[in-house]
C-alpha cells in the first residue's frame, strides 16, 4: 500500500472524503503566522481534527518558533493509528512568506530534532520528520544543462539522523520547452520522477510526493496546444506517475487538490484519483516471509488459538507498504514467556521495534525501553514489527524460539551438509536389503558377485577367442570388487539404518543355490556368448564353452 490523497486547498476535509472515499493520506497547511496549533487536532472546525484516524497526515508548517512538542503530544493524545509526517518550513527555497535564511532554517532543524526526535512515536515509526522541497527548483537549469541551484542548501546535514523522509512537490517542468512551466507533452514517469530517487539515494532516506498536479495541455492553459481538451491524457499520465513511484519506493502521494490542481471540474481526472485511493485502500495485504516463519514457531513454542494478530488497526505497521507486504504481527501472551519472546526478537536482524504493556524499545538506539502513550495493542498483546525493507521482510532465517522442539528446515539443510552425515547417507543405497534383493544379501554383495562371475565369464571367452586380447583388455576395466565393510553401517548401528550384509564373504558365494541353477545359467550364458561371436570366428565349440562355464560356476556355489 502506497497511502494516497490529496490536499484539500479550499475545500473542507469532510467534503473531499466524500469525494474520495478511503483516502489514506491527507496534507495540511500552516501558513506563516498560524504556528503549529496543538488545539487542531481536537478542534472540529480544523481540518486536521477531521482526517480519518488511520490516514497518514502530512503537515507542514512555516514559522520556526513553535511547539513541536506538544503538538506532536496533542496528536498522540487523540489515539489516531496513521502516521504523523511534521516537515518543518515547508519549501524554504522559496524565499517568501517568511521563509528563513539558511542559517535560521537549519537551527530550526536542531530546535525541531530537540523537541520531538526522540519521542518513543518516532521509534516506533508513527512519528516522521521530513524535509520538503519544489522539484521545478531543484531541477532547474542553465542554457548549457547545468542545475543552477542545490538542494543542500535546504538539507539539514548537521540534523541528518533526524530526517526520516524526504518530501518533494511536483509541477510540470520542461527546459526545452518555450515556456519550461508549460511543456507541450506530458513527461515520462522515469524522467519527471528520477530526481526523487537521486535524492533519496544522496541523502539515504526513503521519498514520498507531498504535492502534485498537472493542469491539462490546453491553449485556454496557457499551453502551446490543445492536445488534451477531455483530460484523458491528463488522465492516463496520472495513473503512469502513481504506478512508478509505487513500484520506485515512494511512500506516500498527496495530491495538491487547489487552483490549477482542484478537480471539482476536471471529472476525468476526479476520477483517475478517486480509483488510485480506492485501489490502495483495498491493496492486498500478505504477512512479510520473516513474520510467516516467527508465527510458525510462536504456535510450535506456545501453541493456541488465535495466539498471532496480522490485522490490527491500532499501528500503521500492520497496513500493507508498497510491495504489499504487512510488517508487523502482534501476539496474545497469555502463557507466554515474554522476556524470553522479546529476547528471541531482539537478536533477529530484520527487528524494528516492539510494543507492549505500555513501553516500546526500538533496534535502532539499543532497544532502549521507553513510555509508550500511542494507541495499546490490547490487553495481553504485544505487538513486533521488522524493518519496512526488502531484504528484512525476506530474511527466514530462524528466531531461536524452538531449538530444543527438534530439527526445522533451516538446520535439517545445514546437517546434510556436514560431512560425516554426508558420508553415511552415500553409504546407505550400499546396505540396503529386502525386495528385488537375495536373502541375506545387501546391494553391494549382489554386484559383488555380479563383477566375479563377469570375470570368470569373460575368461573362458578369452580362453577360448581366436584373439583374446580386446576380451582381456576390457576384462581389466572391471572395478574390483568393494569389501562388505566398505562403506560401513553407520556407528552404534543407528536406529532404522539397513544392516550391512556381512554374512557372506567377499566373492559373494552362495548366489546360485543347486547344481540345476548353475546347468540352467551355464547353458544360457554360453548360448549368448556364442551368438555375440563374429561369424568366422572358429576353436571355441558349444559344448566346451557351457562345460567350461559349469565348472567355474559350481565353484562360486561352493
Amino acid at each position: 500500500m502506497m497511502p494516497t490523497g490529496w490536499c484539500p486547498g479550499t475545500r473542507t476535509v469532510t467534503g473531499m472524503l466524500g469525494t474520495y472515499p478511503g483516502t489514506s493520506c491527507v496534507r495540511i497547511f500552516f501558513g506563516p503566522g498560524d504556528g503549529l496549533p496543538a488545539a487542531a487536532w481536537t478542534d472540529p472546525r480544523q481540518r486536521l481534527a477531521q482526517a480519518p484516524a488511520d490516514a497518514d497526515v502530512i503537515v507542514s508548517h512555516k514559522d520556526p518558533d513553535v511547539d513541536a512538542a506538544a503538538f506532536v503530544n496533542a496528536w498522540q493524545a487523540t489515539g489516531r493509528t496513521g502516521r504523523l509526517i511534521l516537515v518543518p518550513h515547508h519549501e524554504p527555497e522559496q524565499q517568501t512568506g517568511g521563509d528563513p535564511a539558511p542559517a535560521a532554517f537549519r537551527t530550526s532543524w536542531s530546535r525541531t530534532r530537540t523537541q520531538v526526535g526522540d519521542h518513543p512515536a518516532r521509534h516506533d515509526g508513527r512519528l516522521r520528520l521530513a524535509v520538503c522541497w519544489t522539484l521545478q527548483w531543484v531541477r532547474r537549469v542553465d542554457a548549457a544543462g547545468r542545475r543552477v541551484n542545490d538542494w543542500r542548501t535546504w538539507w539539514p546535514e548537521h540534523e541528518a539522523a533526524a530526517v526520516d523522509l524526504v518530501l518533494a512537490d511536483w509541477y510540470p517542468y520542461d527546459p526545452t520547452a518555450r515556456n519550461p512551466f508549460r511543456p507541450a507533452g506530458y513527461e515520462e514517469p522515469a524522467s519527471a520522477l528520477a530526481i526523487m530517487v537521486e535524492l533519496s539515494r544522496a541523502t539515504g532516506k526513503p521519498w514520498g510526493i507531498a504535492e502534485i498536479n498537472h493542469p491539462r495541455i490546453t491553449t485556454a492553459g496557457g499551453y502551446p496546444s490543445d492536445l488534451d481538451p477531455d483530460g484523458s491524457r491528463c488522465a492516463a499520465w496520472y495513473r503512469r506517475m502513481h504506478a512508478w513511484a509505487k513500484a520506485n519506493g515512494c511512500q506516500v502521494w498527496s495530491h495538491y487538490h487547489r487552483d490549477e490542481g482542484d478537480l471539482t471540474e476536471r471529472k476525468t481526472e476526479q476520477q483517475a484519483l478517486r480509483e488510485l485511493i480506492a485501489a490502495e485502500a483495498a491493496a492486498p495485504r500478505r504477512l512479510a516471509p520473516a513474520l510467516e516463519t516467527l508465527r510458525a514457531e510462536l504456535t510450535r513454542r506456545w501453541p493456541g488459538a488465535g495466539r498471532t494478530v496480522v490485522d490490527s488497526a491500532h499501528h500503521a505497521d500492520h497496513r500493507p507498504n508498497a510491495r504489499g507486504s504487512v510488517d508487523a504481527l502482534d501476539v496474545d501472551v497469555t502463557g507466554v514467556d515474554t522476556a524470553a519472546l522479546l529476547a528471541a526478537f531482539q537478536r533477529h536482524p530484520s527487528a524494528a521495534h516492539w510494543i507492549h504493556a505500555g513501553a516500546t524499545a526500538g533496534a535502532d538506539d539499543g532497544w532502549t525501553r521507553r513510555p509508550y502513550a500511542g494507541t495499546d495493542p490490547g490487553k495481553d498483546r504485544l505487538h513486533l514489527g521488522i524493518r519496512s525493507t526488502e531484504a528484512a521482510e525476506r530474511d527466514q532465517r530462524t528466531w531461536g524460539l524452538v531449538e530444543e522442539a527438534g530439527s526445522d528446515a533451516t538446520r535439517f539443510l545445514a546437517l546434510l551438509k556436514d560431512p560425516a552425515v554426508a558420508f553415511q547417507l552415500r553409504a546407505l543405497p550400499w546396505q540396503y536389503v529386502g525386495g528385488g534383493i537375495p536373502k541375506g544379501m545387501s546391494t553391494l554383495g549382489v554386484l559383488n558377485e555380479i563383477v566375479q562371475t563377469v570375470r570368470v565369464i569373460g575368461e573362458t571367452v578369452a580362453g577360448q577367442a581366436a584373439d583374446p586380447a580386446p576380451v582381456r583388455a576390457a576384462l581389466a576395466r572391471l572395478p574390483e570388487p568393494r569389501p562388505a565393510a566398505d562403506p560401513p553401517e553407520p556407528p552404534g548401528g543407528a536406529a532404522g539404518a539397513p544392516p550391512v550384509d556381512t554374512t557372506r564373504p567377499p566373492g559373494g558365494a552362495g548366489l546360485l543355490r543347486t547344481p540345476a541353477e548353475v546347468d540352467a545359467l551355464a547353458d544360457a550364458v554360453a548360448a549368448r556368448v556364442l551368438a555375440a561371436l563374429p561369424a568366422h570366428a572358429s576353436g571355441v565349440s558349444g559344448g566346451d564353452l557351457t562345460a567350461a562355464l559349469r565348472a567355474a560356476l559350481a565353484d562360486l556355489t561352493g
